[in-house]
């Protein structure tokens, strides 16, 4: 917080960018334990370990299991101590998790410490950073969220290159200890040093507004999906008043589909790839093109939030994820895949962004860490289950087929259902039009 007093002034930009900056360093961080980093070293695992892929795949489930259970406490700190210690204390024992796996030999040391790292990586990592960002910005807030995430689709990207040459070089053990050590590195100063709650801590206002421009920069396009009620903390939605509204309710069973979906084709696209003939460089190559595309998508996404109502945004991203699924069942040759893995990287960006943008835009900044919190169980009960009933129906089938066909029907209804997610209106509003 000091520093950030001193530093304020000192650029050319608004300061809210660096606090942007510094949180996504801490979700460059939570892609150490990504499914995509799993997704390369589940092929090896298996051979060195002999585990089936289902018992690896279980490990992603362990993980979302124990962040179903501690997501709601991991909002609660974040709106009662603050997003900056729970990001800090999220990647010093993050880190510690991931260099610990160089030591699991069995099932359940292994669960214990990948199941670790995937709760920073569900919970408190995404909450904390979009959160503080949207409590920085609330024009450009859907650009400050995709930067963010583009951050993290670069994390992808490295730490997916990074554990498939160094796993194929050194072995498994050398891999995760690289792995805990470039979290360290990266994240916990700048999370420890730059990152401040509000702009009101430091003496700012949103979007670096200045005080006598509020009431007209607040008059924003329908579009946007944020009314005007929404852009004070006075004004925003307690979780006991979001919770009795319909569109958090969509929102939350939105979050389980997407991710029943989502997390079943990651964990398991790598060897999938590698079932179709590709070999294990030529599949790492596949899924860092998706994160690749992830990257640019992220901002794109954001772009698009800032412009039109967010629930066609989420309704054009599920459309995607029905077509890239239908896509990666009749993928051939490397080119095919290498067009499969791009469109997941699409469906990957839109999943992170348009959720975080539509659950600030509807609710408000005051109480969102604990919102968000309780809505990621959606999230998080859909990538529990999803990886799981997949590896299964592989080990039964032989094939992924099936499931992938029941992936494109569920995105396809999805993409209906969520335009019923309109901005909740709040009661005494109601009431008052009612009576007018």
């Amino acid at each position: 917080m000091l520093l950030a007093s001193r530093l304020r002034d000192k650029f050319p930009f608004y300061y809210g960018w660096i606090v942007v900056a510094a949180s996504s360093t801490v979700v460059f961080a939570r892609m150490a334990p990504a499914i995509t980093t799993l997704t390369v070293l589940i092929f090896p695992i298996s051979q060195q370990m002999g585990w089936s892929r289902t018992v690896i795949a279980g490990s992603v489930s362990a993980g979302a299991i124990a962040s179903l259970v501690l997501s709601p406490v991991v909002g609660w700190a974040i709106d009662r101590f603050g997003a900056r210690p729970v990001l800090v204390i999220s990647v010093l024992g993050l880190g510690i998790a991931m260099t610990s796996l160089a030591w699991a030999t069995i099932p359940l040391t292994f669960y214990i410490a990948f199941a670790a790292g995937r709760v920073v990586f569900h919970t408190s990592a995404p909450i904390g950073a979009s959160t503080v960002a949207s409590r920085w910005f609330i024009r450009r807030r859907g650009r400050a969220i995709g930067i963010i995430f583009l951050f993290g689709a670069v994390g992808g990207i490295v730490y997916t290159m990074v554990a498939s040459l160094v796993v194929e070089s050194y072995g498994l053990k050398t891999t995760w200890i690289v792995i805990g050590i470039l979290v360290l590195a990266i994240s916990v100063a700048p999370s420890f040093f730059l990152v401040v709650e509000r702009p009101e801590d430091i003496g700012l206002l949103p979007d670096g507004d200045e005080p006598d421009d509020v009431p007209a920069k607040n008059n924003l396009p329908a579009a946007s999906g944020i009314s005007n009620l929404q852009q004070t903390d006075e004004d925003s939605w307690t979780l006991h008043d979001a919770v009795r509204t319909r569109p958090f309710w969509l929102l939350v069973a939105m979050g389980f589909t997407t991710f029943f979906v989502h997390t079943s084709i990651g964990v398991h696209m790598g060897a999938y790839f590698r079932d179709i003939g590709l070999s294990a460089t030529s599949a790492a190559l596949a899924v860092s093109v998706s994160w690749t595309v992830s990257a640019v998508g992220s901002v794109t996404w954001g772009w698009i939030t800032d412009r039109i109502q967010v629930r066609y945004a989420y309704c054009g991203m599920f459309l995607v994820q029905a077509g890239s699924t239908l896509y990666l069942i009749l993928a051939g040759g490397t080119v095919g895949v290498f067009l499969a893995a791009g469109f997941f990287g699409i469906v990957s960006a839109g999943s992170n962004v348009v959720p975080s943008v539509m659950y600030a835009n509807y609710f408000g900044r005051s109480s969102l860490g604990k919102i968000r919190g309780l809505g990621e169980v959606g999230v998080l009960l859909g990538q529990a289950t999803g990886p799981v009933i997949a590896g299964v129906l592989f080990e039964l089938r032989g094939s992924y087929s099936m499931i992938f066909s029941v992936f494109v029907v569920l995105a396809l209804a999805c993409s209906v259902l969520v335009l019923q997610a309109k901005p909740p209106v709040r009661r005494q509003a109601q009431s008052v039009g009612l009576h007018a």
